[in-house]
């Protein structure tokens, strides 16, 4: 199968095989050693966890394509080497939209503040649609949101529409667009909760007074997936559940299945192809390259469940750098390379081919500004 990544090589398999028949799982290493390269970074020095970032394509308006980054939380008051809840302080969300259009162009991406969504939120769903960028959920000092907004940018500012609420406030959820339609699926509904979600919505932009209409819910909860669309299918994969704990707080069960809905019919089927290790947080939405999910970083789980078993190393190895790809068609993982940097919790976005990822957590409480881009060949 020989696929690279170079945050640059990668060859991807096209055969085309029924949705739901049985797939064969396989997974092959790179052989190559991966250069970073790093296109920019955000302008939060600090870095953000749960940014969202989408590209808006290219129109009459603009030659370039157009990335748009807003949101986000960390911590800007923690002290050196932080470890604890004290010792991180207060943790701050952001809503300031900034915009880049020299993707494609070579270089350093440019970011320039263009104006602010209408309030701060981080680990929310967002996708670009034809109308604009989407915005909906998350979670803010206050708690976890149910709003929802599309924002697009006239004149050199961000403008903001309001949209229908989500029947219930949800945080770290999948999500996922085709067309005008926003699919947001799964995530937790407050801070505390201790089972995720399992409900799917969708809101249609084309009639959005009509608000967000229940589908078929998942085969299970869960949190902090990841989801991406090849030829009109959602593909939904990892995450985890949660259980309560001997003293009623939130425990996760870290997971690597993969499941996919068919919005035709409004069902969902679990694919025979598990994911090689469980992870959380990795990039969302999953970019799409060819006919291939990348799954790209993510915490695998290792440093919690040591934790919970009594035996944590003194110090977190960091966030995942393992980028994966999915086809669909075949049911065949493959490893094609790694980040310079682990990272969770963070947006990816294609562009010209080429995958931008923006900021994220690189260890508990910590974040990166860099901006990374990936190239498959």
């Amino acid at each position: 199968m020989g696929g690279l990544v170079t945050i640059t090589r990668l060859t991807t398999m096209t055969t085309k095989l029924s949705l739901f028949c049985a797939c064969w799982l396989a997974v092959s290493a790179c052989a190559d050693q991966l250069k970073s390269e790093t296109a920019g970074r955000v302008e939060d020095a600090a870095g953000r966890a749960g940014m969202a970032a989408v590209v808006l394509p290219a129109d009459e308006s603009r030659p370039q394509d157009l990335l748009v980054v807003t949101g986000g939380a960390n911590f800007p008051h923690a002290k050196p080497g932080a470890t604890t809840p004290e010792e991180r302080g207060e943790k701050v969300f952001y809503a300031d939209v900034a915009v880049a259009n020299n993707l494609g162009q070579g270089g350093e991406v440019k970011l320039t503040k263009v104006g602010a969504m209408p309030r701060p939120a981080a680990y929310a769903a967002y996708v670009a649609t034809p109308r604009g960028m989407v915005v909906a959920g998350g979670c803010n000092a206050e708690g976890h949101l149910a709003k929802a907004s599309l924002g697009f940018l006239r004149d050199g500012e961000w403008v903001t529409e309001l949209l229908p609420d989500l029947p219930r406030s949800v945080a770290y959820p999948a999500f996922a667009a085709i067309g005008n339609k926003v699919y947001v699926m799964g995530g937790q509904e407050k801070p505390d909760s201790t089972v995720a979600l399992n409900g799917c919505y969708v809101l249609d932009l084309e009639c959005p007074t009509e608000g967000w209409k229940e589908l078929a819910t998942m085969p299970g909860e869960r949190m902090l997936a990841a989801a991406g669309v090849v030829d009109g299918v959602i593909y939904v994969m990892g995450g985890c559940s949660l259980h309560p704990d001997a003293k009623g707080q939130p425990e996760r069960t870290y997971l690597s299945d993969v499941l996919c809905y068919d919005p035709v019919s409004n069902t969902w089927a679990k694919v025979n192809a598990e994911m090689p290790e469980t992870l959380v947080g990795m990039a969302n939405p999953l970019p799409v390259v060819g006919q291939s999910l990348y799954v790209i970083g993510g915490d695998p789980g290792n440093f919690y469940r040591a934790s919970l078993a009594g035996n944590a190393p003194a110090q977190h190895p960091g966030q995942g750098r393992t980028i994966y790809a999915f086809t669909p068609s075949t049911g065949a993982w493959e490893k094609v390379g790694e980040l310079p940097e682990g990272i969770a919790t963070f947006p990816a976005v294609v562009s010209g081919g080429r995958i931008y990822t923006v900021s994220g957590e690189i260890f508990p409480g910590v974040r990166t500004p860099r901006i990374h881009i990936i190239t498959p060949q």
